[in-house]
């Protein structure tokens, strides 16, 4: 009896590529969704453990929120200054959460990230650089600005969680990216601190500083107000939408969501160097009021 022959023929397999690159054209971009959705609730996880830590460092601390530095006023290196993600990090217990799983960009090797001159006996200190490029950008400018008077030092303000009017609204961290190549692409990991779109309410016919730091005095801020060129880090104030263009807040009383850049500078004429002024306070979702 003759062997049957049990081989494909080429438009066999010709039609079998055909269906497995179809399968792979409808498949793939839904494994990407359901990839990106996974990060993006891991990050939302983050947030909310977070905010956790920052409660739990405020009861500790006389209702106050973390100051951005430990010394703003001196020069700052590992050996005298911690930052508010240092601060937190004992209460937070691992530093991965500060950091989300969606930043695709090219980030510092590890050389260049952490410290070698150490405290000694400080484990914490080894972070001093790793945290200013976390991907939770902090709402400081607001929570706890640093600033000086004319002719003074720089000084930490950190306010009060009590002093906070509508725990459900205002913002505590954001997505946040450091720095953006000409062409866009993210780069550096995030940035520890993020600013506010505006700063400025007219009342009763009068400009006012909602940052509340007194007239005359300077904020501490790595630019003045969100930048309008495209392929800056600052075109939201180094917030960033790392989740398929959307961001993800953590606001005070612990509620997280993902939003737009809309939403993030609602109720805000947006323009450079903080000259619009805030239009709508009650969608404003920075300041403490």
């Amino acid at each position: 009896m003759a062997r049957k022959n049990l081989a494909f023929t080429l438009p066999e397999l010709l039609i079998v590529l055909a269906i497995i690159a179809i399968l792979a054209s409808v498949l793939f971009p839904v494994f990407k969704m359901a990839k990106g959705a996974a990060y993006r609730a891991t990050c939302l996880s983050n947030f909310k453990q977070l905010q956790l830590a920052t409660t739990l460092y405020v009861t500790d601390w006389d209702d106050r929120m973390m100051p951005v530095n430990h010394q703003p006023s001196a020069p700052a290196n590992s050996t005298n200054d911690r930052t508010w993600v240092q601060l937190t990090l004992p209460y937070a217990r691992t530093f991965g959460i500060y950091n989300c799983p969606s930043d695709y960009g090219q980030k510092p090797s590890l050389e260049t990230t952490f410290d070698q001159d150490l405290v000694p006996g400080d484990t914490y200190s080894q972070y001093y650089s790793a945290s200013l490029r976390v991907n939770a950008g902090y709402n400081y400018a607001y929570l706890a600005p640093v600033f000086r008077t004319i002719g003074g030092v720089w000084q930490a303000d950190p306010r009060s969680m009590s002093s906070v009017s509508e725990p459900s609204r205002t913002l505590l961290f954001v997505d946040s990216v450091w720095g953006r190549t000409e062409n866009g692409p993210p780069f550096g990991g995030g940035s520890w601190l993020v600013v506010p779109p505006c700063r400025f309410e007219i009342r009763n016919g009068q400009r006012y500083d909602t940052f509340s730091i007194g007239a005359g005095s300077q904020i501490f801020s790595p630019t003045l107000g969100w930048d309008k060129d495209k392929d800056s880090p600052y075109l939201y104030g180094s917030a960033w939408p790392w989740h398929q263009g959307r961001m993800n807040i953590i606001r005070i009383d612990g509620s997280a969501v993902s939003i737009s850049s809309d939403i993030l500078s609602a109720g805000c004429d947006v323009r450079e160097k903080w000259q619009g002024s805030i239009r709508d306070i009650s969608q404003y979702i920075w300041d403490l009021n």
